[in-house]
């Protein structure tokens, strides 16, 4: 349609806008396509590693990307089939953005829920649209989306938030979020979802959800990134925060970053394990039931 053509010429823009400042011109050095897995006996040490590192940690958060949603169906960015990654070789991908309300947490998603439940991790901060966090049981005061949801719109007069069953995006400009749709107070309703280039001004309940997952990483003293290429600001931006000396924990946090591309934040990390994200959760959930961790 006409609509789909102006935002996908939008898209097209601010898509060439963020490429042309992307990772590869910052450290055209490193190679940040190529997925790397470690093979069985390192994976074996690294995660000791890890189990050791939350077993000193009082205070985990984790922070999720495309990466984790993958097992689910849902594609990722940077990875040899991610949009991003197809867009660059030119092919169209508008048809692999489709969601719906039929997709399901991975395993994953579910060990996070259940971690979070036994308050083994204190919360999830997302970059991603998908609302599989919401889905497997995380609440919504234990969970900052970043980049907004698919099935929420919210009242511009009143701030009242609707979730929905359906996709709630009907606009199509990159700067246009109204949904066509109107609050029981008469306001118009909008989208939540962050495009490239939006600011607080253009998704006023992004601040909220960027100051939430801002405040738990300076609390934490283990942040564990999990999918995520830690390369859209300024939510990238966000896991390094646990890093700082601060009450409570004397000698800074750690990150720890589970991802099989390379990311810009790799040198920050005190553990980087190449594995997929439903096995690092499962070993985790495994050791905190046998009581190997906190």
């Amino acid at each position: 349609s006409p609509g789909q053509r102006i935002e996908y010429e939008e898209y097209e823009l601010e898509f060439q806008k963020y490429v042309s400042q992307n990772l590869q011109n910052q450290s055209p050095a490193e190679d940040f396509a190529t997925e790397h897995w470690d093979d069985a006996e390192v994976l074996r040490g690294k995660l000791r590693q890890l189990q050791c590192l939350c077993q000193n940690a009082n205070y985990i958060v984790v922070f999720t990307g495309a990466g984790i949603s993958t097992s689910a169906g849902l594609p990722d960015y940077r990875g040899p089939r991610g949009l991003w990654t197809r867009k660059l070789k030119g092919e169209r991908v508008s048809d692999d953005l489709t969601l719906d309300d039929s997709w399901q947490p991975s395993s994953a998603h579910m060990a996070i829920a259940r971690l979070h439940r036994n308050g083994f991790i204190k919360f999830i901060a997302t970059t991603n649209v998908d609302d599989l966090h919401g889905k497997s049981g995380v609440p919504k005061d234990s969970l900052a989306e970043l980049h907004g949801n698919s099935f929420v719109e919210e009242c511009e007069k009143c701030l009242k938030s609707y979730k929905r069953s359906f996709v709630t995006r009907t606009a199509t400009g990159l700067f246009e979020h109204h949904t066509g749709r109107y609050c029981q107070c008469g306001g118009p309703l909008r989208d939540t979802i962050v495009n490239f280039g939006n600011t607080f001004e253009h998704v006023p309940s992004m601040e909220d959800q960027h100051d939430a997952a801002w405040v738990h990483c300076l609390k934490a003293d283990l942040v564990l990134v999990l999918g995520s290429s830690l390369s859209v600001p300024t939510a990238c931006d966000l896991p390094e925060e646990c890093l700082e000396p601060r009450e409570g924990k004397q000698d800074g946090g750690k990150l720890v970053i589970v991802n099989l591309q390379r990311t810009p934040k790799d040198s920050l990390a005190s553990l980087r394990i190449f594995a997929s994200c439903d096995d690092v959760m499962a070993f985790l959930e495994e050791a905190v039931s046998k009581g190997e961790a906190p």
